[in-house]
């Protein structure tokens, strides 16, 4: 463990009803840094420093509560005013904030010089508008059109070219004084007896095509916890656990974006993601089952609302695809990035929407969701079938036909991601394996789902499509001499051939052989995958490894906990127990048991998990590992359509005990304790409302045991 050590993150970032700012750790914000205020991605806010004297001030603390709120004491350096020096120390400023739609500083100063101080106390607030898009790259042109007005208590910054507004309004408490307004400062005169004190309050009001944002609620009253209490999921275990779930379980909650037809739905992470996105949005609801299903349904509303219909190539379109992401920023407001209304360069996200239908179903039984949805998801498998496999083959390959489109269009979207054995860039189109899985898994969840509805044909026709699919993974990506899969094939369909963490996906998805599962479950845990903190995205003995890199040796939380998701439907439980105790060592690690997006892949040797310097915090799949976690022990698969739910519980040693309360599964709910003793894990108390708990777990598309009947009905062609 670490020893009670916590890890900060390069910045601090606060947020409340998808408007994030990011800062520095002591508060302040400097354009030149990933910092500021965001809203319709874009930065409304981009320089925010409070001086004094023209001095910085020197920070004493900082505390961080909930997802909005944060506050910092600071005292003054050594400065001067008219009658001389005034030692450091002599002033305490207390900087309290909250953001909430809107930001709203509440700033105190307590003077205890031994004499009366003057003091010019200076806000600098600046905006520059640049598209979020700019200010991840660093590339930042100025824009020219900006208007500052300053009146009487309020400055209002706008921006605004061909039809794209955005603005900001600084108000500022007229009972603090009247300010000089000079360029970008706020300045006010100041004269502080000896134990006096001075108070402003400071709002920022994000303005998104001529709608004035203003704070939701009372910044002066403590922040509500995001989780409804009539959805909370109570959990009583091992802090190693708890912690995380219980704060994962608030992110997710606080990713939620309110929509105007939809309900609410689960925002990539903050604050770079802070929108909708096909994969970043399905995933988490796919895990966060235990949550319950409200994110599944309106990650399932929101997506087939922007469906394609019709190819379109800038967009890279194609009908029945569903979107990797919406934006509305000036660069794709002006068409100059392929993101509005939506960019389609996912590859993965129609096989996750069907699966993510199926899990949905399987939670509720609730026949109108499914018939409400069954058509888009029937519309994301003939893309599969007709556009997703490029070349026929029966494999799902991607290749990008914008110019300005996403080079990878599987999870690991970096440019670099995925190379060859030898550290080469591997050739479009590629079919990378965990594709394949996702495939494989929703081809037999659609196969449930429509056999439910009757449609018994196209069930079996799916079905030997999986059995298909199956064999041909089998057979074109599995590297003999590793005992391991294929990362991809590549544009000649040559394996890439190097030792990745997708593999794990596929066992996630029910789709490796027995045998070959053996083999997965004693390579994922050697030490050039397994950093000891997670699994790495790519070996460390491959030329490209990088673990300070997005995607060549990082450690993504998500993608471990589906690799040990695998590992434990197949019975590896050991190996699964141990990438989940070092994921949830590494969330105990960071401040708030908060686990980031990614961390550098650095091995455990160096003590402390390191942060990747752009990861959101949070991030909705990292949020949700520990709540899958949490699933895995009690081995819970839900089967609501027809009344019941499957659970064979196993903790691992160093989780002696764990307590749920308020599961919803269909009209019911399970409330379950389960203890280990010995060996032996044991039903220690249970209590069912409108479910019947069946003990042990059968066959399925995710969650149970592999769905292996089409071998034994069809035979395998590896025996």
């Amino acid at each position: 463990m670490n020893g009670g050590s916590h890890v900060s993150q390069p910045y601090l970032i606060l947020w409340g009803s998808g408007i994030p700012l990011s800062c520095g750790q002591d508060g302040q914000v400097f354009a030149e840094e990933l910092h500021g205020l965001f809203a319709g991605d874009t930065r409304v806010l981009s320089t925010y420093q409070v001086r004094v004297n023209g001095h910085s001030w020197h920070l004493l603390g900082r505390s961080h509560h909930g997802h909005g709120s944060a506050q910092w004491k600071y005292q003054n350096r050594p400065l001067r005013d008219v009658a001389g020096e005034v030692s450091a120390g002599a002033l305490l400023l207390t900087l309290r904030r909250r953001v909430d739609c809107a930001l709203h500083d509440d700033l105190h100063l307590q003077a205890f010089a031994l004499r009366a101080v003057r003091l010019q106390f200076t806000l600098q607030l600046d905006a520059d508008f640049a598209d979020i898009f700019e200010v991840k790259s660093q590339s930042l042109p100025p824009r020219l059109a900006i208007r500052r007005v300053a009146q009487g208590n309020r400055v209002a910054l706008s921006y605004e070219k061909e039809g794209f507004r955005r603005g900001i309004e600084i108000h500022l408490d007229p009972s603090s004084g009247q300010p000089v307004f000079v360029g970008t400062r706020i300045v006010f005169e100041l004269q502080l007896d000896p134990g006096a004190e001075w108070t402003c309050c400071v709002e920022a009001r994000p303005e998104v095509d001529g709608t004035l944002l203003t704070f939701a609620g009372d910044p002066h009253q403590p922040e509500p916890n995001p989780v409804p209490e009539a959805q909370r999921v109570s959990i009583r275990t091992d802090p190693l656990l708890e912690e995380p779930f219980t704060q994962g379980c608030a992110d997710l909650h606080a990713l939620a974006i309110p929509q105007a037809e939809h309900p609410p739905y689960i925002a990539a992470g903050v604050p770079w993601f802070l929108t909708l996105f096909g994969r970043d949005s399905l995933v988490p609801a796919l895990m966060a089952g235990l949550d319950g299903v409200w994110s599944a349904k309106a990650a399932l509303s929101a997506l087939s609302s922007l469906q394609a219909t019709e190819r379109d190539d800038w967009r890279d379109a194609e009908p029945g695809k569903l979107p990797h992401e919406a934006r509305r920023g000036e660069l794709a407001m002006r068409n100059a990035i392929p993101f509005s209304p939506a960019y389609y360069g996912t590859h993965d996200a129609p096989a996750l929407y069907c699966l993510t239908l199926w899990h949905a179903w399987r939670w509720t039984g609730d026949d109108q969701l499914l018939a409400a949805h069954l058509e888009a998801a029937k519309a994301a498998m003939r893309w599969c079938d007709e556009h997703g496999d490029r070349d026929g083959d029966g494999l799902l390959e991607y290749e990008t036909r914008s110019p300005k489109g996403y080079r990878n269009q599987s999870w690991k979207d970096a440019e670099d991601a995925v190379v060859h054995a030898d550290g080469r860039q591997a050739d479009l189109p590629l079919a990378t394996v965990e594709l394949q899985g996702y495939l494989f898994a929703a081809q037999v969840a659609m196969a449930e789902l429509l056999a439910a509805q009757g449609e018994q044909a196209e069930a079996e026709r799916l079905r030997q499509a999986a059995h298909k699919l199956r064999n041909i993974v089998e057979e074109r990506y599995w590297i003999e001499e590793e005992g391991f899969y294929a990362f991809a094939l590549d544009g000649q369909k040559r394996q890439v051939a190097s030792i990745s963490s997708n593999p794990g996906h596929l066992l996630w998805c029910g789709l490796p052989a027995p045998k070959r599962a053996a083999a997965l479950a004693e390579r994922l845990l050697k030490p050039d995958l397994f950093s000891g903190w997670g699994l790495r995205t790519l070996s460390s003995e491959n030329p490209a490894y990088n673990p300070l890199s997005y995607q060549r040796g990082s450690v993504w939380p998500h993608d471990t906990l589906l690799a040990a998701a695998g590992l434990w439907r197949y019975g590896y439980y050991e190996e699964a127990s141990t990438l989940i105790r070092a994921i949830l060592e590494a969330a105990r690690a960071f401040e708030d048991a908060r686990l980031p997006e990614l961390f550098c892949g650095l091995p455990r040797a160096h003590d402390l998990p390191v942060p990747y310097a752009q990861a959101n915090i949070p991030q909705a799949w990292a949020a949700a590992a520990p709540i899958l976690a949490a699933q895995l022990f009690l081995g819970l698969l839900p089967d609501a359509p027809h009344g019941r739910c499957f659970v064979s519980p196993r903790l691992p040693e160093w989780l002696p005990r764990l307590e749920l309360q308020g599961i919803a599964i269909g009209q019911g709910s399970l409330d379950i304790t389960v203890t280990r003793r010995g060996t032996e894990t044991v039903i220690e108390q249970m209590e069912r409302k409108e479910i019947e708990v069946i003990e042990g777990t059968v066959e399925a598309p995710l969650w149970g045991m592999p769905p292996l009947e089409h071998e034994k009905e069809h035979g395998s062609k590896l025996g």
